[in-house]
């Protein structure tokens, strides 16, 4: 291997990418799985994780982006018709071939794989190592959900435990101002929530997709500030999410007004920073695009895509449908619809069920057998509710981080990570170590 980075494809459209600036002859070999995002060479490049492991290692580092996604486009457009061949189980069978392939072009047959990935690559990387151990050495699946569930009302619970273990009267707080929209809702107070929200259009008259959308847009605002609990700029250098401890101080912060004020304050910053000037709330929007099968090779989306997965083989909805959260107004069935209006009547709630109830055999939920797989999750992070957070076997290790959000194990490193997190690193690396001698 002579480039030390390429950006590569086999069979013309699985798109990757190649790191061999640590690579020592012999060394293992890194292959980190994209999920439902697109692939990107920072990934590959960064101070990641990951990559400071291969550089400690002496390992070669493979991105592989996943069907579908990104410029990996088998088919050529996202037709329902085209996306029967968008599952997990085509993407194992896509990690698999790319293994094998790679290994016998480059020489690789003899060297231990790795196989890595957060969130649902994550999930990959382990359903890899379980159904295919002789092709992967080890795995490290980082806030990977194993278990698919249709209606997950337990995230919000997550959120609620995240908040409430970080400042009860920041919850209360929270669940003060979302009483107050929903009330506002049913007033059809629309034009006082059109400009307290900086809305884009105006509510369509009794829409319930139209204000349950609003509600889903505002509620995983909170959510994805629990999800992450991280700084994170866009690529404008604008902030895009901010930690619990920020979201907090302005929730409790009595000069700013009522609960409502404080949450619109912290909205109207959020827009202006990420969205220039309004929040898209409208729902025949979002049907139009999530409708839309065009590829969009210069600016690639993810929406429909995931979403198809979602209504085929995961679920994964968060609903407000427990008494244990501080939200209300997102019931399984505006999920449902949406499968129905995105994918046709076909997509509906017993479908779904079947779905899920078939992900959850094939790969077998919590109930993991093997060896040789670390799973990583941030105690703040609500997705580790459907993870692995207590140690299966000595070979089954899990590492439950204090106070981190998903997937942070992955991330950069910064010099203000936390005790937790650099310890969880470290002990990652070390179980690897040990696992490639």
């Amino acid at each position: 291997m002579t480039d030390a980075y390429c950006e590569c494809h086999l069979h013309h459209w699985m798109r990757y990418f190649v790191n061999d600036a640590f690579y020592k002859p012999g060394g293992p070999v890194f292959l980190m799985i994209e999920g439902s995002e697109t692939a990107s060479r920072n990934w590959i490049l960064m101070n990641t994780t990951w990559v400071t492991y291969a550089e400690r290692l002496g390992a070669l580092c493979l991105l592989l982006e996943h069907r579908f996604y990104g410029l990996s486009q088998p088919t050529g457009d996202l037709s329902t018709g085209s996306l029967r061949y968008l599952s997990s189980r085509q993407a194992v069978a896509d990690i698999v071939n790319f293994r094998t392939e790679i290994a016998k072009t480059i020489g690789l047959t003899k060297n231990k794989w790795v196989v890595f990935g957060g969130s649902y690559g994550g999930s990959l990387a382990v359903w890899s190592r379980i159904k295919h151990p002789d092709l992967f050495a080890a795995a490290v699946g980082s806030s990977a959900p194993m278990l698919a569930k249709a209606n997950f009302y337990e995230y919000f619970e997550g959120v609620q435990r995240s908040l409430g273990t970080h400042n009860s009267e920041c919850l209360k707080a929270v669940k003060e101002a979302f009483d107050q929209v929903v009330e506002m809702l049913k007033r059809k107070y629309y034009s006082k929530l059109k400009s307290d929200f900086m809305l884009c259009k105006t509510f369509k008259f009794n829409s319930v997709m139209d204000t349950t959308y609003l509600l889903d847009r505002l509620i995983m605002l909170v959510g994805f500030t629990v999800q992450y609990n991280m700084n994170r700029k866009n690529e404008k250098g604008h902030q895009i999410l901010i930690r619990i401890e920020d979201f907090c101080d302005s929730m409790t912060n009595s000069s700013l007004g009522s609960p409502y004020y404080r949450f619109i304050r912290i909205i109207q910053s959020v827009v202006k920073e990420e969205y220039s000037c309004c929040l898209a709330a409208n729902y025949d929007d979002k049907l139009k695009t999530f409708s839309d099968t065009s590829i969009y090779y210069h600016n690639p989306r993810k929406g429909r895509q995931w979403f198809y997965q979602c209504c085929t083989e995961f679920g994964f909805f968060k609903t407000t449908d427990s008494k244990d959260q501080p939200f209300n107004g997102l019931p399984l069935s505006y999920y449902v619809q949406q499968c129905s209006d995105f994918f046709g009547p076909k997509f509906n709630l017993d479908s779904l069920n079947m779905g899920v109830m078939s992900t959850n055999l094939y790969y077998r939920g919590f109930n993991v057998k093997g060896s040789k797989i670390i799973f990583s999750s941030g105690s703040f992070d609500p997705w580790h509710i459907l993870g692995i957070t207590k140690d299966i076997s000595k070979d089954l290790p899990a590492i439950f981080i204090k106070g981190e959000g998903h997937c942070s194990d992955l991330s950069e490193r910064r010099d203000t990570d936390s005790a937790e997190l650099i310890q969880a690193r470290e002990k990652i690396f070390h179980i690897l170590q040990k696992w490639l001698k």
